[in-house]
């Protein structure tokens, strides 16, 4: 008889929660990052995110990329981000390495003082969650756009951050 071996991918959940940042009232006068994961689109996609937004006032826009998509952000990348901006935007996530990565590159921005609006697909939303349970954050207000991702063109991609800014807006605190 062959053995099968189940793997738990909730294993070692955080036994602690992480709070999070609270979330501006606006993007007026602030100084957003945009974390690109290299993740194929991720880039146009935030480019015309940046675009969206600037028109509401962002005074900077500071564009970062990750050297892998299967990666964590480096640690001084993400300090960098810290020290230079306002609120992060980081994404897309539309498989389970880049979706992973990226929620671990939002909580470790979170946990560095910094608002964080992190963006994955729908097929990837459970994913999503079990990377933010693992580390604290169960309840992570994630960014949803539509799957697939990565072979969209610019319409495709104005139609899904029209969806992504729309979210981003409700999460916005009022005052």
């Amino acid at each position: 008889m062959t053995s099968l071996l189940v793997l738990d991918p909730t294993n070692g959940v955080a036994t602690t929660t992480t709070e999070l940042v609270a979330r501006p009232s606006s993007f007026a006068g602030l100084r957003v990052g945009y974390l690109d994961n290299t993740k194929p689109n991720s880039d146009r996609f935030l480019d015309i995110l940046a675009a969206t937004l600037a028109a509401h006032g962002v005074s900077a826009a500071i564009h970062e990329r990750k050297a892998y998509v299967g990666r964590l952000a480096e640690p001084s990348q993400l300090d960098d981000l810290a020290a230079r901006c306002d609120v992060v935007i980081t994404g897309v996530g539309d498989c389970a390495g880049c979706c992973s990565c990226s929620v671990q590159d939002g909580i470790a921005l979170e946990k560095r003082g910094i608002p964080t609006f992190v963006i994955c697909t729908s097929e990837l939303l459970t994913t999503a969650v079990i990377a933010a349970s693992t580390v604290g954050v169960p309840d992570y207000p994630f960014v949803v756009i539509d799957h697939p991702f990565g072979a969209l063109g610019v319409p495709e991609l104005r139609e899904r951050v029209a969806v992504a800014h729309e979210q981003i807006k409700a999460q916005l605190v009022d005052e």
